[in-house]
């Protein structure tokens, strides 16, 4: 049974226009948002506001190719950008990546000698995936996609909460596992030191795309349920997130219309006129206080507070 915890939150990033609930289960204190959304009700959600649409091919390209770089598990780490399962692919296993997005992990994947698959709802992404001759299915899991393909590794970055059923999706992706092989997800930390500090205004309640709130406890509950033992599990914060945390609180967004700091957090870096060289004072200041949420958000993660889970499954022997 689930009680309304009299919380009224609205998308102040995309401005889709309703206003939603939180409630939580009264046994297992699960938070999920209201009223649910439904599988079929997704891919106009997404099609109308996210802003994938503004993605643009090359520089999906150009991000994944730094994959490999010298510094590149270091620098993921210290921008706390490794909270992305793809990352744990193996050369020459087979991945599928559940909402696999701009489809940037799936190249990532290619890069370290892992053949790549994915599943992707918003329709505004298959320009990309043909342009760059990515494996998507454009649809939802449940369509059984890549139907004589099982898995060596199954991702899902930033998707649990964004599914109307996410114990059924945890069950059907059960069966396309290869024997011995492992889930990696990432999601939002309900207990992380951030929501804590802001609230009703945490970023990462992203209403209304964020269906269900996860925890450690409420999360591992889920997966055991499924058939799943948790293997490990860490904390992760992007920098980045800290940085819209603290602009987000600051600003006060109005219901049905989009947010200035997202609308700019996504769009191609216009704010320059061509011709005019970056100030190098203002570029110093960055750098500072990017690497000040660095040392406390490594240190918050540490202790298990972080804004992101970062959990890897097993199939239970049960």
């Amino acid at each position: 049974m689930l009680f309304n915890l009299g919380v009224e939150i609205f998308d102040d990033r995309y401005g889709e226009p309703h206003c939603y609930q939180l409630a939580s289960c009264a046994t297992c204190h699960h938070v999920a948002t209201i009223p649910r959304l439904r599988e079929s009700d997704l891919p106009t959600l997404y099609g109308t506001f996210y802003p994938r649409r503004a993605v643009i091919t090359t520089d999906v390209a150009r991000d994944a190719n730094k994959v490999n770089d010298v510094f590149a598990k270091f620098t993921r780490w210290w921008n706390g950008t490794d909270n992305q399962g793809q990352y744990s692919v193996r050369a020459g296993e087979t991945m599928l990546d559940v909402g696999c997005g701009s489809g940037t992990s799936l190249l990532e994947a290619q890069a370290l000698g892992a053949c790549a698959f994915g599943i992707e709802a918003d329709p505004n992404v298959k320009p990309i995936a043909v342009a760059l001759g990515l494996k998507i299915h454009f649809g939802s899991l449940h369509d059984q996609p890549f139907p004589d393909q099982s898995f060596d590794l199954i991702v899902m970055n930033q998707v649990i909460e964004h599914l109307p059923d996410p114990d059924l999706a945890l069950q059907a992706l059960r069966e396309r596992l290869k024997p011995d092989a492992r889930m990696v997800l990432v999601f939002p930390n309900k207990a992380s030191l951030w929501q804590k500090l802001s609230g009703s205004r945490w970023i990462n309640w992203h209403i209304p795309y964020h269906l269900h709130h996860f925890d450690r406890t409420s999360f591992a509950a889920m997966a055991q349920r499924c058939g799943f033992d948790v293997v490990r599990s860490r904390t992760i914060t992007p920098n980045v997130w800290t940085l819209l945390q603290l602009r987000a609180s600051c600003y006060k967004a109005k219901q049905g219309q989009p947010s200035p700091i997202w609308v700019v957090a996504n769009q191609p870096d216009s704010s320059r006129p061509q011709g005019r060289k970056a100030n190098p004072l203002r570029t110093l200041l960055r750098i500072t206080v990017m690497s000040v949420f660095a040392v406390i958000n490594r240190i918050v993660d540490a202790l298990g507070m972080g804004d992101s889970l970062w959990v890897e499954l097993r199939r239970s022997a049960r």
